[in-house]
């Protein structure tokens, strides 16, 4: 009994709610930077991606703002972690509401394109998309396991709120699911290292 009544129950309640907080302030920033993320263009995906590294800063001055000297080590580590599982929750945001919202269509492709990355200045092929029934045109696809050529039906799905660019009829494929597992471990060693970093020594 004297072990329970003498340990730092204070630290570690503040740890897990300065934690939580940092989680969830992050989570906010990788919620917008995200949506960017979806936009309908390689520029917006770029600028996302880009804007995402940085989602994790605030919530870590947040979590730094309670931590003790000490926890240097920590705080540092816990940056790094919160960084990358933001990034990559950033690019979980367009497949996973597309999977629950998007409107499943049967499309056409009209033309094919080469884009060109303003990032690695390579160029990729973007297939543009027509509604099969209307011929409205849906916007362009990228990243294809095939490649699919001019008059081919392929099937889609388009966001009834225009938020993101039309995405292929199962967006959350084997990168989305071991992204989501990587983001899920990462966020779990972030509240282990930002509880850890507020105990005394």
């Amino acid at each position: 009994m004297p072990l329970v009544k003498h340990y730092p129950w204070g630290a570690l309640f503040k740890g897990i709610w300065r934690t939580l907080l940092a989680l969830a302030v992050t989570s906010a920033f990788v919620a917008i930077t995200g949506t960017l993320a979806g936009g309908p263009s390689f520029t917006w995906l770029a600028i996302g991606s880009a804007l995402s590294l940085l989602a994790a800063v605030p919530g870590y001055l947040l979590y730094r703002i309670g931590a003790p000297d000490h926890s240097a080590g920590n705080r540092v580590v816990m940056l790094l972690v919160l960084t990358f599982a933001a990034w990559l929750a950033a690019l979980l945001v367009a497949p996973a509401y597309m999977s629950r919202q998007g409107t499943p269509t049967d499309a056409v492709v009209t033309h094919v394109v080469r884009g060109l990355s303003s990032v690695s200045e390579k160029r990729f092929p973007a297939y543009q998309v027509a509604d099969r029934g209307t011929g409205e045109n849906l916007g362009r696809l990228r990243f294809l396991d095939t490649e699919p050529k001019v008059g081919e039906k392929i099937r889609v799905r388009v966001d009834p709120r225009g938020w993101f660019n039309v995405t292929v009829s199962d967006p959350t494929g084997r990168f989305t699911k071991l992204a989501a597992l990587i983001v899920g471990v990462l966020g779990l060693v972030a509240l282990i290292l930002g509880v850890s970093g507020h105990m005394p020594d």
